[in-house]
Parts: structure tokens; C-alpha cells; sequence
């Protein structure tokens, strides 16, 4: 594997390197991909834990697994498929203690250091964390992940549409659906909250 001092080696041949034997360079495909994908898992689980436990599970498959990727097709996308059907599966088996423990998420470690020294602005940004995921629990479920994969995975819709096994045109309606609803339940709770951020009354 052969790269220029300013130029950081693709996807495609850092895995070339690890398929040939040098199985070290997996530690960057982790670098590269963990901030997003535990972005990802956050906005799905909610819980720190549980989104470290799916990342870690992600990458432990996708090498295990990596001489069935196919090449012809977008690494991130193969990637974040596997860590969605990991979410899903930690999700289905945590649904029952989640709706009874449901709470404020702590940061993960980035945004930890952002907000460490206003604690006031660590309350705000937890707040409309959870409130986000309230959100979305309240969109059709393919809407939902394709809203996540969208804004929390920064993916492009090809990319969605990969990932969730439908075409472009319908990821791209799951997104704008999605995002509609998102603006219309956004309204309503600034019209419940009032003009001052507080409840109206009857």
C-alpha cells in the first residue's frame, strides 16, 4: 500500500493491506469510522453502553466477515449495515427495561470535553438529545432510520437506500416524510411550551 505524505489511504486499500496480511491497519479502518458509528448508535439506543457495546460488535464482525465484502460497493455502506442490524438486535433485547428506565443519556467523550467546564450547557445538549430521540420514536420506524442515517450517520442517500435494501427515490421520500413530521411535532411543542418555554394552560 502505497500513499503520498498529504494524502491518507482510501477504504479500499487499507483493506487491501488487511486481506494480505497486515492486520494492524483494521486499527485504522477503527479510527476512521468510530466517532460516527457510535454517533449513529447513540441516536438509536440512547444509552453510552449499549452504543459502544454495538460499535465494538460492528467492527469485530467486519473483520471477521470482511473477505465477503464486495468491493463494488461503498465500505461505509457495508459498515453501517452491519452496525444497524447490531443496534436493532440490542435494541429489541433492551426494549422492555428502556421504556422503564428511560432517562438522560450521558455524553459521549467528544462533547463531554466540549461542555465539561459550562455544566449548565452539558444539561441543555442532554436534554435535546433525549428529546430528538422522543422525536424520532414517533415516526414510522423506516422513516426514523433513514432520518438517523441521514443526519447522525451523514450519509448520502444512495448510501441509505443501500443500507435500508430500497431505492433512491425511496429513501430520499422516507427522509423528506420523516423530516416533515419532525417539523410538525417540533411546532406543536413550541405551541404547547407557550412564548415564554412554559406549558400553556387551559
Amino acid at each position: 500500500m502505497t500513499t503520498t505524505p498529504d494524502r491518507p489511504p482510501t477504504d479500499g486499500e487499507l483493506l487491501t493491506a488487511v486481506l494480505s496480511g497486515q492486520r494492524e491497519k483494521f486499527a485504522e479502518i477503527v479510527r476512521r469510522y468510530q466517532t460516527p458509528l457510535l454517533r449513529l448508535a447513540m441516536s438509536r439506543l440512547g444509552r453510552q453502553q449499549e452504543a459502544e457495546d454495538a460499535v465494538q460488535q460492528t467492527f469485530l464482525n467486519a473483520f471477521r466477515w470482511l473477505d465477503t465484502y464486495d468491493s463494488r460497493y461503498s465500505f461505509r455502506t457495508w459498515l453501517w449495515t452491519i452496525l444497524i442490524n447490531n443496534c436493532n438486535r440490542l435494541h429489541q433485547k433492551s426494549a422492555r427495561r428502556a421504556e422503564h428506565e428511560w432517562g438522560d443519556p450521558p455524553l459521549i467523550a467528544s462533547q463531554a470535553d466540549e461542555t465539561a467546564a459550562d455544566p449548565l450547557a452539558a444539561m441543555i445538549l442532554a436534554e435535546r438529545r433525549k428529546h430528538v430521540r422522543q422525536l424520532l420514536s414517533d415516526l414510522t420506524p423506516s422513516q426514523a432510520e433513514a432520518v438517523r442515517l441521514r443526519f447522525f450517520g451523514q450519509m448520502k442517500f444512495q448510501e441509505i437506500a443501500d443500507s435500508l435494501g430500497c431505492s433512491l427515490p425511496a429513501a430520499k421520500a422516507r427522509v423528506r416524510k420523516g423530516m416533515i413530521r419532525l417539523t410538525e411535532l417540533l411546532t406543536a411543542a413550541a405551541i404547547d411550551a407557550g412564548p415564554a418555554g412554559e406549558p400553556t394552560h387551559e
